[in-house]
């Protein structure tokens, strides 16, 4: 997991803190980052580009949000929605500058990974995979969300060892 991640929460746990569709919130995000563009501002400190894979297996967009972008995003909310935001966010990197939260993941990712680890396992079952291979899979759309799986989690039988080995 690279450096921006772990300070960065993504825009679908964004949009669940302040109530919003998350295709709404890349849409502000997409202005954001044009107007920044527009008065020669780098939104690289506030907005990362990027994307996450759906239940379905498909590449979504999404973004990175730092620290700075969701001051920026609290900024522009008022009332009650946004003293609710701004709390959240605050806490939510105070938990993670804090060391309590390796990596930031909220039940609906958790879900979503579930769901896309399933049917991975699915496809790759018919598809006569061995079941390290689905697990390396799986390993790996783990940490695309910045779930950390234990470093033994993946098993290789070791008559499949002695086969690598030798290739």
């Amino acid at each position: 997991m690279n450096d921006l991640t772990k300070r960065a929460i993504t825009s679908m746990e964004v949009a669940q803190m302040v109530d919003k569709k998350h295709a709404d919130l890349l849409k502000d995000i997409r202005r954001y980052v044009g107007q920044l563009a527009e008065g020669k501002i780098p939104s690289g400190d506030f907005f990362k580009e990027s994307t996450y894979l759906d239940a379905n297996g498909q590449e979504r967009p999404c973004f990175q949000i730092t620290k700075k972008g969701c001051e920026f995003i609290a900024h522009k909310l008022t009332g009650q929605k946004g003293t609710e935001f701004t709390a959240r966010y605050i806490n939510r990197f105070h938990d993670m500058e804090g060391g309590k939260l390796e990596c930031p993941l909220n039940p609906i990712i958790a879900s979503s990974v579930a769901d896309l680890g399933r049917v991975t396992e699915r496809i790759m079952k018919n598809q006569g995979s061995a079941p390290y291979k689905i697990a390396e899979i799986f390993k790996m759309q783990c940490e695309q969300f910045g779930i950390q799986l234990p470093e033994d989690f993946v098993k290789i039988p070791e008559y499949e060892q002695m086969q690598l080995t030798l290739e």
